[in-house]
């Protein structure tokens, strides 16, 4: 059921086409929220880290 779509004794024999599940815009949706969760993740561990820099430089 969820085997390898070309069961042919483990040859490339009879594979002509690039097998791509996330066709027809499917990819390109999924790599931007990707992205845009990355860069949130970035944003918030920077301004936590700023954070706890000032108030250990006013410390010090």
């Amino acid at each position: 059921m969820f085997g390898f779509p070309y069961d042919n004794g483990g040859t490339w024999d009879g594979v002509d086409g690039a097998v791509f599940m996330g066709a027809n815009g499917g990819a390109g949706t999924f790599t931007v929220i990707a992205i845009i969760i990355c860069v949130v993740a970035l944003v918030i561990g920077q301004l936590a880290e700023n954070g706890k820099y000032k108030k250990h430089s006013a410390r010090v």
